[in-house]
């Protein structure tokens, strides 16, 4: 089974300090966020590709997800990994 996140890292020291869900049902929602063709999209379904967010898709994935993360002082990136 793969989980998909959004990862948020202090930019400071980058280390990981939140990390937020994504459901599969909000897939969809996620690559049209994130303007990904069929490639990326498909990468990240399988959980072999992770991305770096930009603010505004930040912004746009918090409204996706109901979750707030974003601020200046953060690093967001999204991918998705295997759980053992």
């Amino acid at each position: 089974m793969i989980i998909y996140s959004v990862e948020i890292f202090d930019k400071q020291n980058e280390e990981l300090v939140l990390e937020v869900e994504i459901p599969q049902s909000k897939l969809k929602g996620v690559a049209a966020i994130m303007g990904w063709g069929s490639d990326d999209e498909d990468a990240f379904v399988k959980g072999i590709a992770g991305f770096n967010v930009s603010q505004k898709q930040a912004l746009d994935l918090e409204n996706l997800l109901g979750e707030k993360f974003y601020s200046d002082d953060v690093i967001v990136q999204i991918a998705g990994g295997e759980i053992a």
